[in-house]
């Protein structure tokens, strides 16, 4: 799986790639803004996402997630508050609570590997007629 990992906290951004990594998916960057999250998803497709929330100051994760549900790509949210302020606009995903362990990692992509294919799948061949 091509994993987008979108965290404003460089240490925490390199943990999630190495994490990632070790469970045999593909990190595709770790984006600490919005327009950097962009920059990556028009260059490169992706299976899944992990959303900070909380992008520093007022900022958030929201126009990705909104974006990523627009494309269909599955994402969870990650944060350290135990629930997101939906009266901000969030879309709906899972929340994987920082600090997250490798088992919750993993488990949070497998979830996400079971919403839909990989874009990396090839397509189908057309059946003969």
């Amino acid at each position: 799986m091509r994993v987008l990992i979108v965290e404003d906290e460089p240490l925490l951004a390199m943990l999630l790639e190495e994490s990632i990594a070790d469970l045999g998916h593909e990190p595709v960057g770790a984006a600490a803004t919005v327009a950097q999250a962009f920059a990556l998803l028009d260059q490169t497709p992706v299976d899944c996402a992990l959303l900070d929330y909380s992008l520093g100051g007022d900022k958030t994760s929201i126009p990705v997630a909104e974006r990523l549900q627009a494309e269909r790509v599955p994402f969870t949210y990650l944060s350290g508050h135990s629930a997101l302020d939906k009266r901000a606009g969030a879309p709906a995903g899972p929340l994987l609570n920082k600090p997250a362990s490798m088992d919750g990692i993993a488990r949070a992509i497998e979830a996400m590997a079971a919403l839909t294919p990989p874009a990396s799948y090839p397509a189908a061949p057309d059946s003969p007629a």
